[in-house]
């Protein structure tokens, strides 16, 4: 996945209750600040305070949306028509209007 800031990562264990076995590795191309909660105080957190959920549902469902967006796009096209996809993802994500 391509984050952005205020990203999410690292968050399957704690909304399905199950111990993952997954290993998360993050690259950053910028300069980045990562804090990390342990998952009973992010629970704790969303049951004191809907709001911390429904942001936690919203970067969620964004990182749905992109993966999506992304297996459409390398399963359905052509090679060329696969990195034309690709690079409007990353202008529509990441890119910054200029003259």
């Amino acid at each position: 996945a391509l984050l952005r800031e205020n990203s999410l990562f690292g968050v399957l264990s704690l909304l399905t209750g199950q111990r993952s076995d997954r290993f998360y590795h993050a690259v950053a191309f910028t300069r980045v600040e990562m804090v990390t909660a342990p998952a009973t105080s992010v629970r704790a957190a969303i049951e004191a305070d809907t709001t911390a959920g429904l942001k936690l549902l919203q970067g969620l469902s964004s990182r749905i949306l992109q993966t999506e967006t992304m297996i459409e796009t390398l399963t359905h096209r052509d090679m060329s028509s696969r990195l034309v996809s690709f690079l409007l993802v990353l202008c529509r994500d990441f890119g910054v209007p200029d003259e």
